[in-house]
């Protein structure tokens, strides 16, 4: 039986200066039918922008595979979130 797990939720700051929340999860237990069946995470970061409306960047892969994304590297990505301004 597949189960999932969550860390609770971190504030965080992007390079630019983007503030908010973070938190990741994890599925186990996948049932392994075919090539693509895999346990997988996802980390999502929320925040406001300007006019106080909610957003949200997320990353989601598979877990527990040889190339599957360190929690590192994600982080790294999830550091480079900006608001953008329509001219």
């Amino acid at each position: 039986m597949a189960r999932a797990t969550a860390a609770g939720r971190r504030p965080a700051t992007t390079a630019s200066g983007v503030t908010g929340s973070v938190a990741t999860s994890r599925s186990s237990g996948v049932p392994k039918h075919g090539k693509c069946a895999y346990d997988g995470k996802a980390t999502t970061f929320a925040f406001k922008d300007a006019d106080g409306a909610f957003l949200a960047w997320s990353f989601v892969g598979a877990a527990g595979v040889s190339q599957e994304a360190p929690d590192t590297t994600v982080r790294k990505i999830m550091a480079t979130v900006r608001l953008y301004e329509e001219k």
